[in-house]
Formats: structure tokens, sequence, C-alpha cells
């Protein structure tokens, strides 16, 4: 049996990925949508990101296909039904990324709570404005955590380390034993969102999901609280998030995700927001780690097959 092929249509690191002598890989960083088609059915494996869109044209086109790798943790841009239906598999590395977006949920919650982010645009202004940024600790709230997967858990013992009290919500069933350890009781959603002081999401974009942060959840919120998504940006609804926060209506957000990418203008400019520019999981130790992962993954896959 020759080679496998492999192509990579976007940027990474091709060496971290690991792959074996029995692979030849061609990397093509930024191939368009048509050039995909026309050269993909040469290929038994796909390594993407974010950019490259797999879809079901692609998959048809797809005849030698088996395995699509997916470095980090979103499949969105994956046809995960046109795969299953042609028989292949899809792999991803949701592990690589933990400890990266848990450790930015933990900045943007203090960014928050301290004013980081207008303190230092007022003192490189010129302004020395020290009774206008009287902040709060995290010691004592309220931590809400809507979705204990592996990053919420994560947030979850950072979070209990410093001393915060911990809501969890999931609609799948955690077990008692990982909530006594983490120190988590659960509630329902809207308990979560009027009695917490400080919210993160981490839910995966589901038509359940889509804007679940409302104009009536956000109305359940204390007018102190927070709410911060490192998740995905469809699950807020973020004209009724600016409006809350041109109104005062809650005490703050911070996002990392955003509806459209990148955001329009009314969402970034609203009062009382952090933003960042999607990097929840963009260290140099996570990025290498995900694609590491992705790597060993295809080799496992194939090394099976032999």
């Amino acid at each position: 049996m020759g080679k496998r092929r492999v192509l990579v249509c976007d940027t990474l690191d091709v060496a971290v990925l690991g792959l074996t002598d029995a692979f030849e890989v061609d990397y093509d960083p930024n191939i368009t949508k048509e050039g995909l088609l026309a050269k993909v059915e040469g290929y038994d494996a796909l390594v993407v990101r974010s950019r490259t869109k797999v879809d079901a044209e692609v998959m048809a086109r797809a005849t030698r296909l088996k395995i699509v790798g997916r470095p980090g943790t979103g499949l969105d841009n994956i046809d995960l039904r046109a795969a299953n239906a042609r028989g292949v598999e899809v792999v991803n590395s949701p592990e690589a990324l933990v400890e990266a977006v848990a450790e930015h949920v933990i900045g943007l919650m203090l960014a928050l709570a301290r004013n980081i982010p207008a303190a230092d645009a007022s003192m490189k202004a010129g302004l020395w404005e020290k009774q206008r940024f009287v902040g709060t600790e995290l010691k004592g709230k309220i931590l809400g955590i809507a979705g204990l997967g592996r990053i919420g858990r994560r947030v979850a013992e950072i979070a209990r380390v410093m001393g915060m009290s911990l809501l969890g919500y999931d609609v799948i069933e955690v077990p008692q034993e990982t909530l006594a350890s983490l120190g988590c009781r659960m509630v329902d959603l809207d308990t979560l969102f009027a009695s917490s002081d400080f919210i993160t999401l981490h839910v995966p974009l589901t038509a359940e999901t889509r804007h679940m942060v409302d104009p009536r959840r956000i109305s359940l919120m204390k007018s102190s609280s927070v709410v911060i998504n490192t998740s995905r940006g469809e699950v807020i609804d973020e004209v009724a998030l600016a409006k809350a926060l041109r109104t005062g209506e809650i005490g703050g957000a911070a996002l990392d995700v955003f509806e459209n990418e990148p955001p329009g203008a009314e969402i970034v400019a609203a009062p009382n927001l952090v933003t960042t520019p999607h990097i929840g999981g963009q260290t140099r130790d996570a990025q290498r780690a995900a694609v590491t992962i992705v790597g060993a993954k295809i080799n496992q896959f194939f090394a099976g097959r032999q």
C-alpha cells in the first residue's frame, strides 16, 4: 500500500502534527473552496482549522476521504451529517484547550471585577482616577457555570480555590461525586442567572442554546451581575445585551466570542464590556497541543486500518 495522502488546509505547524512516514502531507493554508473541491478527491485525510468549510459539497467530492482532523474544539465548519453518511471519521482535540480557556475566563472575571481595561485606558490618557475604579473581590461571590464539561469544571476548580461559591447547570447529568469534588450545587438555568454574581457560559451551539441569554434571562440577573462568554457567540442575544449594558440593567459583560466575527460596532462600543478577539484558546501551549493531539489521532486511526 502506498502512502496515505493528507491535505492540511489551514495555517499550522505541520511538523507538530507528528504524522509518521506512512503519510505524504501537502500544505495549502490559503486554499479556496474552489481549490479544495478541485483536489480533495485525491486525499485520505484533511486537517482544517476554522477557516476551511468541509461541507456536504466537499464531502461528495472527497471519494477517497477517510478522516477529517480539526485541532481545537469546535466542529461548526464540518458537516457531521454528511461525514457520517459517507463513513468519514471526524476528530478534534478539545482537551488541549481546557487550561487556556479556563484561565482566560478567570482573567476576564478579574478584568471586570477590578476595572482593569478602563483603568489602563484612563492612565494612558494621562489621568489618575483612583476613586473611579473601586472594584470588587471574587472571594465570597457566587459563580454560576452554565455547562459543566471539561472547561466549565476547570473553571470551577480554579474559582473554588479563589473562595467563590459555585452554582452549576447542564443538560447532561453530572455525577454527584464530581459535584461534591467541585463544591458545586446544580440548579436550573433561571435560578443560576438570578442568583449568581458572575455567570460564565460553556455550552455548545444548538437550537436550544441559540440566544439562551435573551431579554427575559438578562432581566433575571442582579443589577451588579456580569456575564462572560467564551463558548459560542450566538448563545447571547447581542442586541439585548448591548441594551442592558447601556441602561445599567446589569453590571457588565466580557465577550471572547460574537454572533458575527469580527463583531459590529454596536456591541463592542457598549459600556462596561470587556472584549477579546476569540483568543480563549490562543496560547502557544494550547495551540501546539491541539495540533499534536489531532496528529496522534490520525496516526492511530490509520494504524488500525492496516
